[in-house]
């Protein structure tokens, strides 16, 4: 006759069997670990040279990607998609666009020159040195970087040396300009100057544009219309003396203009977060606008790029000045 093992030997197997051990008698079993939540990489405060910065001299990021030129004028000039470095500590990126701005870093090197040779001023130059395809420097970080801890650095240090760039041109009340240069490749060779206002309010009249509060208010220039009551925002925006209207009279096919005064259905690109983000915001007294610039006879050799960055110097000059009060020369 066989014997059955006690029931208390029972329970010990099976639970040795699974890997397990009998829980203390009279004590409370522990609790299952609370799941943690990975968190994002924390992105380094950004590593730039501490001032003061020296005008017309260049200051480099931590690994070189971003570039300041600093300047004396009141006037701020950037190139977020025109670099080609391309590190392999960088991941591709996996969102957005990655097309490449083609020779726009080396149409704000032309037009820094131009400023300095017509006025004997230097504009703030910040370049992102890397290709696009690892820096997006005209997204918010998320879209800009694609997560990516080192491509978030370089974003970082891009707004740093662009807040150095625009605490000098607004210290003590002054006011100041931003032009956000960009490539397109839309079939109408012409600059398209982004206000931030969509093609459907550009569609407008005058008189409709004027009537609405929205227009002015949601512009990159909207300060700079609030300051200057002699003109209607319509005629700043294409008027005869309108920025647009200046370039083309120098022979640069513009939109808007008073020669283009719309984009119609054509694609037309009307500026992105860099211009959203330091132009006119919140009464701030830096103003500005993206210019998509075309390819031939802006970008495509150094002739041109030296040409168009003389006309810009000029234009500008006299825009300023006419319809801000602002004088970004000598």
């Amino acid at each position: 006759m066989h014997r059955l093992p006690p029931l208390g030997l029972l329970v010990l197997g099976a639970l040795l069997a699974c890997g397990k051990s009998p829980a203390p008698t009279g004590t409370t079993p522990p609790k299952p670990a609370t799941p943690v939540t990975p968190t994002p990489p924390v992105v380094p405060p950004p590593a730039i040279p501490a001032g003061p910065y020296l005008p017309g001299t260049s200051y480099l990021g931590q690994d070189g990607y971003i570039e300041y030129i600093a300047g004396n004028s009141p006037v701020i000039l950037t190139a977020p998609h025109g670099g080609t470095l391309l590190p392999g500590d960088i991941a591709t990126r996996a969102c957005g666009i990655n097309g490449l701005d083609t020779n726009t870093q080396e149409l704000v090197r032309a037009m820094q020159a131009a400023f300095h040779a017509r006025t004997g001023k230097y504009p703030h130059v910040v370049i992102n040195r890397l290709s696009r395809n690892k820096l997006d420097a005209n997204r918010d970080s998320s879209e800009a970087t694609c997560g990516d801890r080192r491509a978030g650095a370089a974003w970082t240090e891009w707004h740093a040396f662009l807040a150095v760039a625009r605490g000098a041109v607004t210290a003590n009340g002054g006011k100041g300009w931003y032009m956000d240069m960009h490539g397109h490749a839309h079939a109408i060779a012409r600059l398209e100057l982004g206000y931030l206002l969509p093609s459907a309010t550009l569609n407008m009249s005058d008189a409709q544009l004027d009537a609405s509060a929205s227009a002015e208010a949601l512009s990159s220039i909207r300060r700079v219309s609030v300051d200057n009551t002699a003109l209607s925002f319509s005629a700043l925006l294409r008027g005869p003396t309108s920025l647009g209207t200046l370039y083309a009279n120098n022979g640069f096919r513009t939109v808007p203009s008073a020669q283009d005064p719309s984009p119609g259905s054509e694609p037309y690109f009307n500026g992105g977060y860099n211009t959203a983000r330091y132009s006119c915001q919140d009464g701030a007294t830096l103003c500005g606008v993206q210019i998509e610039t075309h390819f031939t006879g802006v970008r495509d050799t150094p002739d041109s790029r030296a040409r168009f960055a003389a006309v810009t110097a000029t234009v500008l000059e006299q825009y300023l000045l006419q319809h801000w009060g602002l004088r970004i020369g000598q």
